[in-house]
């Protein structure tokens, strides 16, 4: 019996393989949320000039702390506005830091430093203020971007001016990472009407190219009277199906650029809220007085034991004297449980005189 090519199980068979290639990309494009850190501020350069120069490096230390603090209150926040802090405030919530590239003078002082801020501290500060958090990166966005002036479509190197824009943005601040076409000629010989219309092979076939997780038609109408724009957005971003139309009043391709990029991260925040730790579901507070027999060397023994327990997701200081601490501790599961999952980190949380009290053994 001869083998007779069908077309329609041809298409079939493709279907299957691009579907099955499609469904193994997000575990590519997720590398980028595995690697990064939303709570690690890298390079930050600071320099300050004093009456000397301990003076000076003290004034660049604080000039990094703010800097670095703020920076990570904005990735997570997924509600509301972060409100600013002092050196002192951001200090409370570090884990650590280096510097390097250092340069003392008589009254000067420059240097580069990394901050790394404790999850655990920074989830409790915002969450004492009814902040939300979101501090999980997106999977990776692929972005084409098209140009329509004067009635005109513009693609691929026609489009270079804004997808410069779009390349601009610092997407690792708003979680959400992005990917633009490399404008090959697979890229070129796609069907542009297909694309248009959000056909998912299509728009599949880049995915599996550029090893993303969706992709999203960039669309920007020049007005040709004026400055203003028309932006939309169609396809799939890592928030789901996306058709979202804006106007861009002022600001040409950077503004445009910029009001891609809120979209993109406002919708990814809305939707990883209420998707589980992603989201940050904080779960229950309680409030905790810990005891600091030993001194402030206590404290810095309990923040680390309790953020090597798993058992507690925030935590927030509300003040903190020479024997003992008044915190609110935020964590998942059944209050029953918190004792012994915090006694396998040498933690003894008891209930004393209705207080809930908290030591190191």
């Amino acid at each position: 019996m001869g083998v007779r090519g069908d077309s329609k199980a041809t298409g079939l068979a493709w279907l299957a393989l691009l579907a099955g290639l499609l469904w193994a990309v997000p575990a590519i494009a997720i590398d980028f949320a595995d690697r990064f850190d939303p709570y690690v501020v890298d390079d930050i350069a600071v320099s300050a000039v004093a009456s000397d120069a301990v003076a000076a490096k003290a004034a660049a230390l604080d000039d990094a702390l703010v800097m670095s603090g703020m920076h990570v209150l904005r990735r997570v926040a997924a509600s509301g506005t972060p409100p600013e802090i002092s050196p002192e405030t951001a200090e409370q919530l570090l884990s650590s830091y280096e510097n390097a590239s250092e340069q003392v003078g008589t009254t000067g002082y420059s240097a580069t430093y990394k901050m790394v801020y404790s999850p655990m501290l920074v989830r409790g500060f915002l969450a004492r203020r009814g902040i939300a958090v979101v501090d999980r990166p997106a999977p990776t966005v692929l972005l084409i971007p098209i140009v329509v002036e004067d009635g005109e479509e513009r693609w691929w190197d026609d489009a270079a001016d804004w997808a410069g824009a779009l390349g601009a943005l610092d997407m690792e601040e708003r979680l959400t990472p992005v990917r633009l076409p490399g404008n090959t000629v697979e890229d070129k010989a796609a069907r542009r009407d297909r694309l248009l219309e959000g056909d998912f092979l299509t728009l599949g076939q880049f995915r599996v190219r550029y090893h993303t997780h969706s992709a999203v038609i960039v669309r920007l109408d020049r007005a040709s009277d004026g400055e203003g724009m028309l932006l939309s957005l169609s396809g799939e971003d890592a928030a789901g199906p996306i058709n979202v139309t804006a106007e861009v009043l002022s600001g040409g391709l950077d503004a445009a650029a910029v009001r891609v990029g809120n979209i993109l991260a406002e919708r990814w925040k809305d939707v990883a809220m209420g998707s589980g730790t992603i989201g940050l579901a904080l779960g229950s507070s309680l409030p905790v007085r810990a005891l600091l027999t030993g001194g402030p060397e206590d404290w810095e023994v309990l923040k680390s034991r309790l953020e090597a327990s798993g058992a507690v997701n925030g935590l927030a200081v509300e003040s903190i004297g020479g024997s003992d601490a008044n915190i609110v501790i935020w964590f998942t599961g059944r209050s029953a449980d918190l004792p012994q999952r915090l006694a396998r980190e040498g933690l003894d949380l008891f209930e004393a005189g209705g207080t809930w009290l908290l030591q190191a053994y």
